[in-house]
């Protein structure tokens, strides 16, 4: 059974020969990944990924073929992202703070979105390579909210919700219109799956009350998603951070098919399985604010382990970390999640 099989049996909650993989690399602080592709001798990040087992690739977001620690991020740096929002690099030389939303100063009428014609530059090479070994998906993270409240500022655009209805729905049915479009691109070249995501959640509940995410956000994430799934055959993945129990009847109603990352820390991937299971793929569940940064080997062993047995039961389940892993995590833990998750993740699974 190849990377692509193993995956789309999975999404079909059957059992394929083992729980598929994937990573999540941030390529703003990659540094553990660089770490574990030099100590297993990996060239490539191309190469890292086949040495660790990983079933799925991306094609816009994390193309990259060369890993590497970005060299010109030092503290007070400031840069522009294509949509006019600007960051500064923190003091640890990592991270980044805006400080400056576009739509505080532009009006929205005066306002270009930026082609994505660049998004799309190598996409139809890299779909050639992988598609018929490897689950290929077209990304467009930041799908709503989360790109609104960059150009508008979260406390504004918040505020706007509540008390600029009018401005808002301009706003997302603009958003809307522009990912139609950019989800089109990526099925004319033959992706398998198209991954939306906004960070709706908190550690301890949604960002926004559930209704004003029904009021604004779910009926055009369903216009999104029927539309897209007219012009082809394609798993639709939605992420969001934190806890969004209270929403996720609503993406499986909207027609999502993965959800993204359970976020161990906040919500019970057992849980959810058991509510949700023969309805949604769990992708993620691997705790990276505890076990992967603070844990030990051993740690990551048994929380791999623990959600193997919990979660995998029928398929449905995609192993992953459940973000970005921040620069201090051991590299070493990174290679036993996918060393455990391949010796204990076989079907049919040992109760």
């Amino acid at each position: 059974m190849n990377p692509r099989e193993r995956v789309l049996r999975a999404l079909e909650h059957e059992e394929p020969d083992r729980v598929p993989l994937d990573e999540t690399i941030d390529w703003a602080h990659p540094h553990p990944w660089v770490y574990a592709a030099n100590y297993l001798g990996a060239k490539t990040y191309e190469d890292l990924r086949r040495r660790l087992g990983i079933d799925l690739r991306r094609i816009g977001w994390s193309t990259q073929e060369e890993l590497k620690i970005p060299s010109e991020r030092r503290p007070g740096l400031i840069f522009e992202d294509s949509w006019g929002v600007k960051y500064e690099v923190t003091a640890d030389g990592v991270h980044t703070r805006v400080i400056y939303h576009p739509l505080q100063h532009i009006s929205l009428s005066d306002f270009e979105f930026p082609s994505f014609d660049k998004i799309f530059d190598r996409a139809a090479e890299f779909i050639r390579i992988w598609r018929g070994e490897y689950f290929v998906q077209g990304v467009m993270y930041c799908t709503l909210f989360e790109i609104a409240r960059l150009l508008r500022g979260f406390n504004r655009f918040l505020i706007d919700l509540y008390e600029n209805p009018s401005f808002v729905n301009e706003l997302l049915d603009r958003l809307l219109k522009y990912r139609l479009e950019m989800g089109k691109r990526f099925i004319e070249l033959g992706v398998d799956c198209i991954q939306l995501g906004d960070d709706v959640g908190a550690q301890t509940g949604m960002l926004i009350h559930p209704n004003l995410w029904r009021k604004y956000f779910k009926p055009r994430m369903k216009a999104l998603i029927d539309e897209l799934k007219k012009h082809g055959d394609v798993y639709i993945w939605y992420h969001s951070d934190g806890n969004v129990k209270p929403i996720i009847p609503d993406l499986i109603e909207i027609g999502v098919n993965i959800l993204n990352p359970i976020q161990p820390d906040c919500m019970d991937p057992a849980e959810i399985k058991e509510k949700y299971g023969d309805k949604i793929t769990l992708h993620g569940t691997i705790s990276v604010q505890e076990t992967m940064q603070l844990g030990s080997e051993e740690d990551v062993k048994r929380e791999v382990i623990t959600r193997i047995s919990t979660c995998a039961h029928g398929g449905g389940l995609i192993i992953a970390p459940a973000h970005g892993l921040q620069p201090s995590t051991p590299f070493k833990n990174i290679i036993a999640l996918y060393e455990v998750a391949k010796k204990y993740g076989r079907y049919p699974l040992k109760r």
